[in-house]
């Protein structure tokens, strides 16, 4: 059984950047000022974003879910280096359920129940995989959803609470997506190089497929969520634009950077990390 290296040789040095990130940028609930004084939000406002906030909470649990069961696949590869990350990612995860969990105390709500809300929880189970490429292309979409929709709540401004959790998330999304074009290019230029072009495009084509298929699990979401999302003062058509857009960018990217790699071009540093729109 294949599941370490007695000394893994540790020579991918982008993922042992983000791996380093990951590290030095760990924070937690206790960071976070609970006692900031609740705004004059209404009852019904608040009932609508506990409702908005179900997806999040479910995604954010389901996520640890799956990342923590890469681990062991990455093993089996003799990926240490991504091992590594995900041990970060995993650790992000329980950060973020822990966040929320803690959140809908200080609203005094309750998420949504699996029999009122099953759209949110069967986008869920379109991502899972224990293909490490395709799981990370469906993580592409619920990483992405998560950034934005922690940026669209930072910019409504309902609660500074809420507002201080979102801006710390948004930093280890970000991370998250580093990873994710990291670990994708090098796989695309593991398989131009080793399988040839014919078969990296027809991954490539399969993994788009795959893009598209967890994609279509978020605008059911959305519009389970229609009304409370006007309540809260959420873009229903902006994060879906922006989500389908962004995404096929960054897969895009994550693909061409596998092909240049095989030229000896080198991904800048800066690259590593992509923020909002990137």
């Amino acid at each position: 059984m294949n599941i370490y290296k007695v000394l893994p040789d540790l020579s991918n040095e982008r993922q042992m950047r983000l791996w380093y990130q990951g590290l030095r940028k760990q924070w937690s609930a206790e960071d976070i000022n609970w006692k900031k004084a609740l705004p004059n939000v209404s009852k019904s406002k608040l009932d609508d974003l506990a409702k908005v906030l179900t997806p999040v909470l479910t995604g954010e649990q389901s996520a640890l879910y799956s990342v923590s069961g890469l681990i062991p696949v990455l093993g089996h590869r003799s990926e240490v280096e991504g091992q590594f990350y995900l041990t970060t990612w995993a650790v992000d995860e329980a950060r973020h359920t822990e966040l929320f969990a803690r959140y809908y105390h200080r609203i005094n709500r309750e998420p949504l129940s699996i029999r009122r809300f099953p759209a949110g929880y069967l986008f869920q189970s379109r991502i899972i995989s224990k293909e490490p490429a395709e799981w990370l292309t469906g993580v592409l979409v619920s990483e992405t959803v998560a950034q934005t929709v922690s940026h669209e709540f930072k910019e409504a401004d309902i609660d500074p609470v809420l507002s201080d959790i979102c801006d710390g998330i948004l930093e280890d999304e970000a991370r998250h997506l580093g990873f994710n074009h990291v670990y994708m290019s090098d796989r695309f230029k593991e398989i131009y190089e080793k399988e040839g072009e014919e078969e990296a495009e027809k991954f490539a084509n399969h993994l788009e497929k795959r893009r598209l298929h967890v994609l279509e699990g978020v605008a059911p979401i959305l519009d389970a969520l229609k009304n409370e999302l006007i309540s809260i003062g959420l873009d229903r058509d902006k994060i879906v634009d922006t989500v389908s857009t962004v995404t096929k960018r960054r897969l895009e990217k994550s693909i061409l950077a596998g092909r240049k790699a095989t030229q000896g071009i080198k991904i800048k540093d800066e690259d590593l990390i992509v923020a909002v729109g990137q």
